[in-house]
């Protein structure tokens, strides 16, 4: 098995999570989830009131030589939360200076 299939499984799998869990819970607060075409990074994110986002953001990473997971939670106004969020995980990626 090709490793971009690998992602595109990893993706689906998250996918399946979600959709199974809002269905579970009555779509009292949707849960949606995002990635990346490179398979790094991986959300999980809801709306728990208008305006505000909160957002479980998992990198996949090398640390010591040795791949890792690295999860950091975001919470706040929307659009500063969503910039926020990525620009941590660009650092933890190596694409901009960790902050």
């Amino acid at each position: 098995m090709s490793e971009p299939s690998l992602q595109k499984d990893a993706m689906d799998v998250l996918q399946a999570w979600v959709d199974q869990y809002n269905a579970r819970a009555g779509g009292s607060i949707a849960l949606a989830s995002g990635g990346e075409a490179g398979g790094a990074q991986l959300r999980l994110k809801y709306v728990p009131s208008e305006g505000i986002i909160s957002i479980l953001h998992l990198v996949a990473v090398h640390q010591g030589g040795r791949p890792a997971i690295v999860v950091n939670r975001f919470e706040g106004p929307t659009a500063e939360t969503s910039v926020e969020a990525g620009l941590w995980a660009s650092g933890q990626l190596g694409r901009r200076p960790v902050r």
